[in-house]
């Protein structure tokens, strides 16, 4: 049964959890983490339909794409790429920088096991946490992945360690930290005191986002789905409406390196009231966090947004 009009979807759970998590880690004064606070892992068996999630994967996300058993699919690796970019997900390989480089992923992410330097030409490295006290060997990363906070269903979960433990190793950590095992919409909030930059999800997310796409119920608003598209020194946030022709528009265009300025809002009056201008400047927040941007409001309504919701601009204005 879908939930109801005022009750957010477990979807819209994850996606408030992991930006909330974002703003408290940069108003701590942390730097900024180039990975998304709100991260897909996939798995061999428990997301077959990986081609589906990653078309429903919220801007400001991130998927990692791993194959636990053979080599990755460089078909399928291609075609996330594709998708992810196309939706403003970021997109990185487990375990093969190379392959990431070839098909133009933002970032590898690293077992606990791996040894040797960064990987370089990729934007972001993340990696498995160390267990039962083995050494750190995240000096270089720029995210480190630590499991399982909760309990899991995954056979390679262990133990759960509980959100005392968890706490304790985010704040020894010298790079920034992601829950990871038994991560669902009911749990995430849980996070929110624990000092983490960001939530990674399998078996959770992924449940979320095929509900999402299965909701059947008519809602009171239109739903508003937001795509990027990116073009060298200008990035265009674009707003549909379900039902409706006209699309709303936000633009940023950049200044200098890591700052952009977001110079354009239009919302077409026959998509007018619909929250479309807010779900824009939100989505361009988010992905701003995550990229770990620097964000001039040279638009009068996304200034008059900030204003009256400064957790938007948090870490980046």
């Amino acid at each position: 049964m879908a939930a109801p009009y005022d009750s957010p979807s477990p979807l819209q759970s994850l996606v408030s959890v992991a930006r909330q998590l974002r703003r408290d880690y940069l108003a701590s004064g942390a730097p900024p983490c180039p990975l998304a606070p709100l991260v897909l892992m996939s798995d061999r068996d428990r997301t077959p339909d990986l081609i589906q999630l990653a078309a429903r994967m919220p801007i400001g996300s991130a998927l990692i794409y791993r194959e636990t058993v053979g080599a990755h699919d460089v078909a399928l690796a291609r075609e996330l790429r594709t998708i992810t970019h196309a939706r403003g997900v970021q997109l990185l390989i487990g375990a093969d920088a190379e392959l990431a480089r070839e098909i133009g992923a933002d970032g590898v992410h690293l077992s606990r096991r791996a040894e040797g330097d960064r990987p370089t030409g990729l934007r972001i490295i993340s990696r498995a946490g160390s267990k039962n006290g083995a050494a750190d060997r995240t000096s270089f990363a720029d995210a480190v992945f630590i499991s399982a906070v909760f309990p899991s269903d995954s056979p390679s979960a262990g133990t759960p360690m509980g959100l005392g433990a968890f706490r304790s190793r985010v704040a020894k950590s010298r790079v920034s930290v992601f829950a990871l095992g038994g991560v669902t919409a009911e749990t995430a909030p849980a996070l929110l005191s624990t000092g983490a930059a960001g939530l990674a999800s399998i078996d959770g997310l992924a449940r979320a986002l095929r509900e999402d796409a299965s909701m059947t119920v008519a809602k009171p608003k239109s739903a508003v789905t937001i795509s990027k598209n990116e073009g060298g020194e200008l990035i265009t946030y674009i707003a549909s409406v379900e039902g409706e022709s006209a699309t709303g528009e936000l633009t940023l265009r950049r200044v200098a390196d890591g700052v952009w300025n977001a110079n354009h809002t239009g919302v077409p009056k026959a998509i007018g009231g619909r929250g479309v201008g807010k779900a824009l400047v939100e989505a361009m927040s988010a992905d701003a966090q995550a990229q770990g941007w620097r964000i001039i409001p040279g638009c009068p309504f996304v200034a008059k947004l900030f204003e009256r919701k400064p957790e938007l601009a948090v870490g980046i204005t």
